[in-house]
């Protein structure tokens, strides 16, 4: 039996744990749930057991808020915040190598359009307010 995959390698970003342009994109509304899934792992986990999967963000070990849940292969946001925006990168070990799978995470929601127009109106009215002194 003959069986055929791809594959593709690519180096890491300089100073990264992942290729910019092999990053999934997702994206979550601020204070919904979002899930972010490790992909394409099975053909690295051995049948019948769990996969040992470390998450980081932005390449780097998180402790994660009570309520982000890492439950197999998922990472789990239960109320998505602005600071949740960032890469996260899966990994697995597999025999002698390293598997990496990042996610670039993008929130959006009226909050941020919210904020984004007020910080505008504060710059405008203290703009107004020095051109009034002077």
């Amino acid at each position: 039996m003959k069986v055929s995959m791809s594959l593709n390698v690519a180096e890491n970003d300089t100073d990264l744990c992942y290729n910019s342009n092999m990053r999934r994109p997702e994206k979550a509304e601020l204070s919904k749930s979002k899930d972010i899934l490790c992909p394409d792992i099975d053909d690295y986990v051995e049948p019948g057991k769990d996969p040992e999967i470390t998450w980081y963000k932005e390449c780097r070990p998180k402790k994660w808020r009570a309520n982000v849940i890492q439950k197999r292969d998922i990472l789990s946001f239960q109320e998505v915040k602005e600071d949740d925006i960032g890469n996260y990168t899966c990994e697995i070990q597999f025999g002698g190598f390293v598997v990496r799978r990042t996610t670039e995470l993008t929130v959006t929601g009226k909050k941020n359009n919210l904020l984004i127009v007020l910080c505008v109106r504060r710059i405008k009215i203290n703009h107004l307010k020095e051109k009034k002194v002077l």
